[in-house]
């Protein structure tokens, strides 16, 4: 016979359509407010350890998720607008916003992690990696997209919101380039 406990995680892991390679180490969780269930957070947290998996120097690139898989659509037309702003330059983002780097030198498939809800079907994932050359702190806002999660922004030390900076940064880009096209 099953235990809740095992019923849960199977069915966290199925939200995720594969398995994980590793576990994240876990903060003490934090309390959950009414509207974040135990299985939310059990199923967020299956979906951090599958998105990160892949986030370690020996990967190849086929163990990073497609982007479809891991941002919210908010998140990911805000991405689109803005590299379509710079016209094949690199535009806001030069790095991957889910480790903060450029290139993953770091095995993060044992980050720190701790979720809360914030209200409205949301909840704040802090991950963190104690290394003293290249230290992580970042939260993700995660949401739900059918039965799985998406990251919805990430907030680092140095911005608070990548989803505000990405819209800010596409319409400054945007209409400089307006006001170069009035210019005679």
């Amino acid at each position: 016979m099953k235990t809740t406990g095992t019923v849960i995680l199977a069915l966290a892991l199925a939200a995720c359509h594969q398995e994980p390679a590793a576990s994240p180490r876990t903060a003490a969780p934090a309390p959950a407010m009414a509207s974040a269930s135990t299985d939310d957070i059990t199923s967020a947290r299956a979906f951090l350890t599958h998105l990160y998996a892949g986030y370690h120097p020996d990967a190849g690139l086929d163990a990073i998720l497609p982007d479809e898989q891991i941002y919210a659509p908010a998140l990911l037309a805000a991405m689109q607008a803005n590299s379509e702003a710079y016209s094949g330059e690199v535009g806001y983002l030069d790095g991957d916003p889910l480790c903060d780097c450029q290139d993953v030198t770091q095995d993060l498939r044992n980050l720190d992690v701790a979720i809360e809800s914030l209200g409205d079907g949301r909840l704040r994932a802090t991950l963190a990696l104690e290394d003293l050359q290249h230290p992580l702190d970042l939260r993700l806002t995660l949401q739900r997209h059918g039965t799985s999660w998406r990251v919805a922004d990430v907030a680092t030390l140095t911005d608070p919101s990548l989803l505000r900076s990405l819209e800010l940064d596409t319409r400054s880009v945007r209409e400089e380039e307006r006001a170069d096209q009035k210019t005679p």
